[in-house]
């Protein structure tokens, strides 16, 4: 390659270092996952610090490994492939670094990274007295690593030099959809959530291999799951939200099949989270567990292969790809191994108690989890629908938000409902008595409301049968509340301060309980603020000339001026409108939306112009002019109780916080 030598001497070099890593950590990742089954086959100490040892260095490569490509994106090394078909050098730097994972090959990097640090993490804090354990545990994520590694260096190597005859000056650049600043954090959180849940897994798979188990593996993945279901929330959240910003189309969620690949994992997690109680409190469910935990890392896997295979058609998919076909057969590893283990530890997982009563709290999780499998289950009907019509009838055929709402929607509301009523029914068997006196009041008030709605003008069915379970939902959580004051009275009857701190120290006690009950608060505020802004956005498509006001709801909107912009990486056209009150002419906000043409791509996107309010979004698209210049055509969304939405999302991650914080006693 004598066009390497010279001017990109550094440059040849720094990447050859980048695959020689790669293929040591490919190395070491072969030998932790060899040596792993061999310490806890021995029960061998050496091999089983070895494997400790193999499990750290593998992170400390792919770090390393990770860095020099975030370095050739800064420095604009185009000899490499993937940087020159996804930077330019007007990219600003914070770009070019999203960059890094904006592509198919060094998303897989980045996979790969976070996936060995879970697993260094496992084998950093690893307890001696657990050997065997860990030793297949770490075995297991080793396996996992050097897979994704293995799709990585031999598949999707992102160090893989430029095929051409010579160096080029400049880089294609970005997809100008990602050059958003939630792109920079996005998909690394996303990522977090989908690679943590590989250690449950990996925990949950350990526990099956390892001989006169107890079967105590649960103690050492909840937090593990909760963490991953965190980070999965998250991610959901800024995906959603970078949609709602970038995609100038008045909504945060299409069911796009890799919007739906992210959801699905989520699903299955939530599931486990709420039945692995039942196991911890009554010794149930054990098989059912390990379903759930294997089933959600399966489901990270899948939807890898869903945006890698270009199986189905998504704005969010990386371009398609021949590797489709190694995660179905990792998939397919994956489940049969599962199946074999768990038929011959069938004994171990037998439950030792059944379900004594329908009225109880057992059957609400477990109604719990049959419906968000359903939920589960009918997405990937959904996803996968085109690929089976296509096969059965030689058409591809779509379904659309139509369908996933007409099935999903239902659901959803049986879900809030149980949210409502499961944690505050009793174990083993409750008494109709007992549940009246709970729930008469929010039944009541949720009846009282609903009422009331319809004379206000909400008849529709779903959003008002939505607004009076969440209402439902909220009275029964401060019902909860209430009772606890009671308690704390029956401490200290005398100041208020002191019931406040008898109350406070009752809360800390049952810290885990009541944020667990602030996350259903948080999903109650995002069901209300979805039901809103799909049953009463409005929406409107209108042109004006400068000067001229257009009126909507209880606003009206004056355009100003229209000018062209320039910019290194862009052109564009850029309108200043005033948002005004439609009664009084004040002035709101001024909104300047923009609509831009990305000079190395080729490709138009609108910037929306958001005025987000406590009750409303105004939400400004800038679609074009016409022909003369003088009159712009926008589009305009007012979705209520938008912004309730992202506070939902805030209260359900603290919550999740509030449950992660170090307890006295850490089960792991």
């Amino acid at each position: 390659m004598p066009n390497l030598w010279g001017k990109n001497f550094s440059y040849f070099y720094m990447s050859f270092a980048a695959h020689f890593i790669l293929f040591l950590s490919w190395s070491i990742l072969l030998y932790g996952f060899i040596c792993g089954f061999y310490a806890a086959y021995k029960k061998s100490s050496p091999c089983f610090e070895s494997t400790r040892n193999a499990t750290l260095a593998a992170a400390i490569l792919l770090l390393t490994a990770t860095i020099l490509l975030a370095a050739s994106f800064l420095t604009n090394d185009y000899t490499l492939q993937y940087v020159w078909q996804h930077s330019n050098r007007d990219m600003p730097s914070i770009y070019k670094l999203t960059a890094v994972w904006g592509g198919m090959d060094g998303s897989m990097l980045l996979w790969c990274l976070m996936l060995s640090f879970s697993a260094a993490i496992v084998a950093w804090q690893g307890k001696r007295q657990e050997k065997e354990l860990l030793s297949y545990t770490m075995a297991v994520l080793n396996s996992a690593t050097f897979f994704f590694v293995t799709v990585t260096l031999f598949f999707t190597n992102p160090f893989r030099y430029i095929n051409a005859p010579f160096i080029p000056p400049d880089g294609n650049g970005l997809n100008p959809l990602l050059q958003n600043p939630y792109m920079a954090i996005h998909p690394p959180l996303l990522y977090l959530g989908f690679t943590t849940f590989a250690v449950p897994y990996a925990f949950c798979t350990g526990s099956l291999l390892v001989k006169n188990s107890q079967f105590n593996w649960i103690n050492y993945v909840r937090r593990w799951s909760l963490t991953a279901w965190g980070f999965l929330t998250i991610g959901i959240f800024l995906g959603g939200h970078w949609a709602y910003l970038e995609l100038g189309w008045g909504g945060f969620w299409a069911w796009d099949p890799v919007e739906n690949a992210s959801f699905l994992p989520w699903l299955t997690g939530t599931a486990f989270l709420h039945s692995v109680m039942v196991q911890e409190r009554k010794d149930m469910l054990k098989g059912w567990n390990v379903w759930l935990v294997v089933l959600t890392y399966g489901l990270t896997v899948f939807g890898t292969f869903l945006t890698r295979s270009g199986i189905v058609q998504s704005i969010h998919a990386f371009a398609s790809t021949n590797v489709g076909w190694i995660f179905l057969v990792y998939l397919a590893l994956i489940f049969i191994s599962t199946l074999i283990l768990t038929l011959k530890n069938r004994a171990k997982l037998v439950s030792k108690k059944t379900i004594e009563s329908v009225l109880s709290r057992e059957t609400a999780f477990l109604l719990n989890n049959l419906i968000l499998l359903s939920i589960c289950f009918s997405i990937i009907w959904g996803v996968m629908f085109p690929v089976f019509s296509e096969y059965v009838t030689g058409q591809k055929q779509t379904v659309g938000i139509p369908y996933y709402n007409a099935v999903n929607v239902p659901l959803f509301l049986l879900l809030i409902f149980l949210m409502g009523m499961g944690p505050l029914i009793a174990w083993r068997k409750a008494s109709l008595v007992n549940i009246s006196k709970i729930f008469i009041i929010p039944f009541i008030f949720s009846l009282f409301l609903a009422i009331l709605l319809v004379f206000t003008g909400v008849t529709q069915f779903y959003p008002l049968l939505a607004y009076s379970l969440s209402a439902f939902v909220v009275v029964t959580l401060l019902g909860e509340l209430h009772r606890l004051a009671k308690i704390s009275r029956s401490f200290e009857k005398n100041l208020l301060s002191e019931n406040l701190i008898s109350a406070g120290k009752l809360i800390a006690k049952h810290r885990n309980r009541y944020a667990g009950y602030l996350v259903h608060f948080g999903v109650v505020i995002v069901a209300v603020a979805i039901t809103a802004s799909m049953a009463h956005k409005i929406e409107r498509e209108f042109s004006l000339k400068t000067g001229e006001v257009y009126e909507i709801g209880k606003f009206a909107l004056r355009i100003d001026s229209l000018e062209d912009i320039q910019e290194k990486n862009f052109l564009g056209l850029k309108a200043s409108v005033s948002l005004l009150s439609r009664k009084t002419k004040d002035l709101i906000s001024t909104l300047t939306p923009e609509l831009r043409r990305y000079l190395r791509n080729d490709e138009s996107t609108t910037e929306v112009a958001l005025r987000m309010g406590w009750l409303e979004d105004v939400y400004l698209v800038l679609a074009g002019t016409d022909e003369s210049g003088e009159a712009a055509s926008f589009k305009i969304y007012i979705n209520p109780l938008q912004v309730w939405l992202w506070i939902g999302g805030i209260i359900m991650i603290i919550g999740t916080i509030l449950i992660l914080l170090p307890q006295k006693r850490s089960l792991v």
